[in-house]
């Protein structure tokens, strides 16, 4: 974005958040590989979804669950057993993995506003500049972060075609790939919400494990949004990474216009995965 510069509140030099960026990029593209060669022997598990579905808050589920440390914002590669956070596509050699899967209407909210928030923030360098450019090629350089109603349909738009994310793939097309995979248990951000225990027992006995439902009943209780986010779920505030924590926030968003773009896309997948019953659910949205 043309003269929007990346601020925060992180006093170190920009030299040192290059590096320490750079490093985190190497730890996970060497874990990455890891993981599909040795992960299986090694007993690693990964805790994998789209962004901004709800992957940290599965990865901590699974790592008290499972009696696992889950390693996070980590500089070096993780070779040993563990939790690993991923947002990677399926590939037959990982080892053992649970997949949630959260309505894309959130997930495409979500991500607009961790996009906005992104600017603001020096944690990640490459990442923030990467964003301001892709929001002046969109909007121009008068973009107004918080006109989300006149935003939405343009984003949703670039995250399914252009450029997807920074994984390669749209939404639908990323939970259509780990769909009904053999190691691989299911859980939904929503169902999550609503019957957390027996939804992360199910999913972990999909996958193999040896379920202990005191520990996920204490995985539940540990990490619940409320006790990590400091508020109710429900409760917004943009400048969280933690922002909202609840389901069906997209309809304090979606215009008319940003659900038919959504719909042509990946209307298909909304009735597949159960989140409508039928494609005219955007009809009924305000036009502004």
């Amino acid at each position: 974005m043309t003269g929007a510069g990346i601020v925060g509140d992180d006093d170190r030099s920009p030299r040192t958040l290059w590096a320490e960026e750079k490093l985190r990029r190497f730890s996970a593209a060497t874990t990455h590989q890891i993981l599909k060669r040795r992960g299986r022997s090694l007993g690693m598990w990964v805790g994998c979804g789209f962004p901004k579905s709800g992957t940290n808050w599965l990865c901590e589920l699974m790592g008290t669950s499972l009696g696992l440390p889950v390693p996070v914002d980590y500089q070096l590669p993780i070779m040993f057993k563990a939790v690993v956070h991923s947002h990677y596509v399926y590939d037959e050699r990982m080892p053992q993995a649970i997949y949630i899967r959260r309505d894309g209407r959130d997930v495409m909210t979500s991500f607009y506003f961790y996009w906005t928030r992104a600017l603001r923030l020096n944690k990640n360098p490459r990442f923030s500049q990467g964003i301001a450019q892709i929001f002046d090629d969109l909007y121009g350089p008068r973009f107004d972060p918080a006109d989300v109603h006149g935003n939405l349909p343009k984003f949703i738009e670039f995250q399914m075609t252009v450029s997807p994310t920074t994984i390669g793939t749209p939404w639908h097309v990323h939970v259509r790939d780990w769909w009904d995979r053999p190691g691989v248990g299911h859980v939904s951000f929503e169902r999550l919400h609503t019957d957390p225990v027996d939804e992360m027992a199910q999913a972990l006995a999909a996958a193999g494990a040896e379920v202990d439902r005191e520990l996920v009943e204490l995985a539940v209780q540990r990490h619940d949004f409320s006790r990590s986010a400091g508020r109710k779920a429900g409760q917004e505030d943009r400048g969280s990474f933690r922002r909202k924590g609840a389901a069906g926030d997209w309809r304090n968003h979606f215009t008319k216009e940003a659900g038919e773009v959504f719909d042509s896309y990946a209307g298909a997948a909304l009735v597949d995965f159960g989140y409508e019953t039928d494609r005219d659910w955007f009809r009924t949205l305000s036009s502004s």
